[in-house]
């Protein structure tokens, strides 16, 4: 089912063209990437796909009745909402999709009645509409908001609101959900329960994000917006990024080809030409060749499109520390409301080391860096920090901090380069006009790779970098990569991209609830090893079938609540094929080999039904106040 088609879409902004001719068909199921440079118009098409803006020409067309959602990028609340109000929004959306369904039950015998209904129920059924309480509740777990429904949204961090924004989303009853970097302030546990949920989703997706893994997780084709054009191609962004290096291959060696042919042909013309005024043969056959290369030139090969320029990144360090030990602590400790964030005795980095610091938000990441950079004490009084001898720091802050934000980028830079600050901003793409930005009107991809570009001035030979890639497009994210892997220095990396930290960390530090853990390996490597062993550990402690029975029967009584939801959305979702089937039964001209296929599914699914009732009301029983 088709869900909105744009046609021939253009959209201008403050006399600059965004968009260009752009077709985009979405239809339920669908699992779109969309990716292009920062500032290339994803966020735009995003707005005007959902109705926040109207395009400059071209028209949108919605399917009847559908509905799509955008992630906000900054989510204001009101000061009554609550986390479980704003996450319950959607199933007003699901009351509605409810009461429509069973109007157009009383009507099944008529044949277009029953394509309404059949259409509204696979909606239904694709966005969750049997699985609401199941849904909340893993939203509840998944984003972190268990026992803190009734907090005001208002008072959220800026982390935890957008992740609020993001549940409410997922909650919607959306048929399409327009995910503009749903994966920021996520940590890798979470990126990965967002993975499992939406790959559950019925609906349709279109996801922008630099979370390259993500991408790779939950998406089947990537639409590549550049110069405001869209360009389609099948499979995830690594398939696209292969069949992209290939298709620019050949369209190099076609136009090589092309090229030496050109120059053989002009070649053979100018030596005709001079032999032309020996002889009316040559003359003709200087003709001849004249119009041979005019035809050729017509044919002409289109030259491979020019690279847009993106962001030199280097990190150059001229003369490498000799010290071993590069970084040494000792007695780390740190609480934050009298909870224990870590207690390290010792912790050494060795020249070289690349390392992967990961663990939960909030788990003390940020905390653990600016303690082993001096930036804070250690709780205990033993606690020190030391570098090796010659070792230099560079810091990358995720909060952008220290720089004024009254200055402009032309007058940052100047104060660290002189006369190069103008070449050195173009080099990180940063127009002329730009240049003259104030710091703090910048937006989160501009802070950021002007906060790299610092750190490359800064010649460090140990980089410690608390989130890199945020705000940075995919393209200058792989060229951070590939710097990155260049750098001859030490490396301390903080990141919820996975891809980012397995490509470059050889070494995984893991805070979590006050514990940390060491381990010589890639994040990717050490999580799969600590999944495993849950694994293992769960089958070892699993009782024996009479001892679960047993355990069953001394359920809490949040665990039957629990159950008895499930068993009511079981029992919803057997009644309403129940109701489905005997609505096929009604159709004319049914063979009668359709007539028994649907008594035996009918017979299956009654005694679904029955086992699930007798269980509901045991429940009910033992629930009930004594």
């Amino acid at each position: 089912m088709r869900i909105v088609l744009a046609e021939n879409l253009e959209y201008a902004q403050s006399g600059q063209e965004l968009l260009r001719a752009v077709d985009l068909e979405l239809r339920h199921g669908d699992r779109l990437a969309l990716v292009g440079d920062n500032g290339s118009g994803k966020t735009t098409l995003l707005r005007l796909l959902v109705g926040e803006l109207e395009p400059t020409r071209g028209r949108i067309l919605r399917a009847e009745g559908v509905h799509l959602e955008l992630l906000p990028q900054d989510p204001q609340y009101g000061p009554e909402e609550t986390v479980a109000l704003v996450l319950q929004r959607g199933q007003a959306r699901f009351r509605q999709m409810e009461a429509e369904l069973a109007r157009l039950e009383r009507g099944l015998d008529d044949p277009q009645v029953y394509l309404r209904w059949e259409a509204l129920y696979q909606r239904f059924e694709a966005v969750g509409g049997y699985r609401q309480r199941a849904r909340y509740q893993a939203v509840l777990k998944g984003l972190g908001f268990v026992h803190r429904e009734e907090e005001k949204a208002q008072a959220l961090s800026g982390g935890e609101a957008r992740r609020l924004a993001l549940g409410a989303l997922l909650l919607s009853g959306a048929d399409a959900l327009l995910l503009d970097e749903p994966t920021n302030h996520l940590d890798l546990e979470r990126v990965d329960w967002l993975v499992s949920f939406l790959q559950s989703f019925g609906g349709a997706m279109v996801t922008v994000s630099h979370d390259r893994r993500f991408l790779d997780q939950v998406t089947q084709r990537v639409a590549w917006l550049r110069e405001g054009r869209l360009s389609f191609y099948q499979g995830n962004y690594t398939a696209f990024r292969r069949e992209q290096a290939t298709q620019e291959a050949q369209e190099a060696q076609q136009y090589a080809r092309w090229l030496k042919e050109k120059q053989r042909l002009e070649g053979v013309l100018a030596q005709a030409r001079r032999w032309a005024h020996s002889s009316a043969k040559h003359a003709r056959r200087m003709h001849s060749l004249e119009a041979r290369l005019e035809q050729f030139v017509q044919k002409a090969v289109p030259p491979p499109e020019a690279e847009a320029p993106g962001v030199r990144i280097q990190f150059p360090l001229e003369h490498p520390p000799s010290a071993e030990r590069v970084l040494e602590g000792w007695a780390l400790q740190k609480s934050l409301a009298g909870r224990l964030l870590f207690d390290i005795p010792h912790l050494l980095v060795r020249k070289g080391e690349r390392i992967a610091l990961i663990g939960p938000n909030g788990a003390g990441k940020t905390t653990l860096l600016r303690v082993l950079l001096g930036l804070l004490p250690s709780d205990h009084p033993a606690g020190r920090v030391r570098t090796g001898p010659g070792v230099r720091l560079g810091y990358y802050d995720q909060k952008l901090s220290g720089f004024d934000p009254e200055l402009s980028l032309y007058e940052t830079l100047y104060r660290m380069l002189g006369e190069k600050a103008h070449a050195a901003l173009a080099a990180w793409r940063f127009p002329y006009p730009a240049q003259f930005k104030r710091v703090k009107h910048l937006s989160g991809g501009e802070r950021a790779r002007l906060a790299l570009l610092s750190l490359s001035l800064e010649q460090a030979s140990l980089l410690v970098l608390d989130e890199p890639t945020n705000h940075l497009d995919l393209k200058t994210v792989e060229t951070l990569e590939e710097a990155l892997w260049d750098y001859p220095g030490t490396l301390l990396l903080v990141s919820h991209d996975r891809y980012f930290l397995d490509r470059l960390a050889r070494r995984t530090w893991h805070l979590f609830d006050g514990q940390f853990a060491d381990y010589p390996g890639p994040p990717g490597e050490y999580l799969e090893r600590q999944q495993a062993q849950m694994v293992t550990r769960k089958v070892e402690t699993e009782p024996p079938p009479e001892a679960q029975s047993r355990t069953r029967r001394v359920k809490g009584r949040w665990h039957l609540e629990r159950e008895q939801e499930r068993l009511e959305a079981q029992i919803a979702d057997l009644e309403a094929q129940l109701q489905a089937l005997q609505a096929r039964t009604a159709q004319p001209n049914l063979h009668h080999s359709e007539y028994t296929q649907i008594a035996q599914e009918q017979t299956h699914l009654e005694a679904q039904l029955n086992q699930a009732l007798e269980r509901w009301a045991a429940l009910a029983e033992q629930l009930e106040p004594r």
